[in-house]
């Protein structure tokens, strides 16, 4: 997944020059003022956990400190409710605070500022994951999230920095960096998801 292999080995290397933001959402629909989510209820609560603990433990646009939690919800094959309830404690996180928002109606006002900020993306996303980087869409860039971080860094950073060498993926057992597979995109319109959800 996107989340626990690249995006986290950007991080590892490159964090100390990220300013992150994710907005949990994905490809929900806004409906008469209801959020449907593609993947359903069980994708909805997880979007208002991570929001709930991004707004408690994010504060002044800290992302490090709920990315650890962000990152083992991701990586579970179970519900984010019940991966949560590891995941948050073990990331030094109040579960109950985070629950409680999540499943009341600051979870809900969160949710559909997600909402807002997903439909006010210009130009609008078109999948999951979606990037921006510096107010542009990466598209189709995404699988190079760490070249393009890279380019953006002063060229004194740079030497401090492996991991944007050139001569970097020479290195023998460099990274897992250079060798991620093709990050699969979900679709608005993800004909499995209409399989499995049984939407026409």
């Amino acid at each position: 997944a996107f989340t626990t292999g690249l995006l986290t080995d950007t991080l590892n290397a490159l964090g100390d020059w990220v300013e992150l933001r994710a907005i949990p959402y994905g490809n929900a629909q806004l409906n008469n003022s209801v959020i449907d989510c593609q993947h359903g209820e069980d994708e909805c609560i997880g979007n208002k956990i991570m929001l709930c603990m991004m707004k408690r433990y994010g504060v002044g646009g800290d992302w490090q400190a709920w990315y650890p939690a962000f990152k083992c919800i991701e990586a579970s094959d179970d519900s984010p409710e019940n991966a949560s309830k590891t995941c948050l404690p073990d990331s030094g996180m109040d579960k109950a605070a985070i629950l409680e928002c999540a499943k009341g109606s600051e979870g809900d006002l969160l949710h559909m500022a997600a909402a807002q900020m997903t439909i006010d993306l210009d130009p609008p996303h078109k999948w999951t994951p979606w990037l921006v980087m510096n107010g542009k869409p990466m598209e189709d860039k995404t699988e190079k999230i760490l070249s393009e971080v890279c380019k953006k860094l002063p060229a004194d950073a740079l030497i401090g920095i492996p991991q944007c060498s050139p001569k970097y993926k020479a290195i023998k057992g460099a990274s897992s960096l250079m060798s991620h597979p093709k990050i699969q995109k979900c679709y608005p319109t993800d004909p499995l998801s209409e399989l499995v959800l049984g939407e026409h």
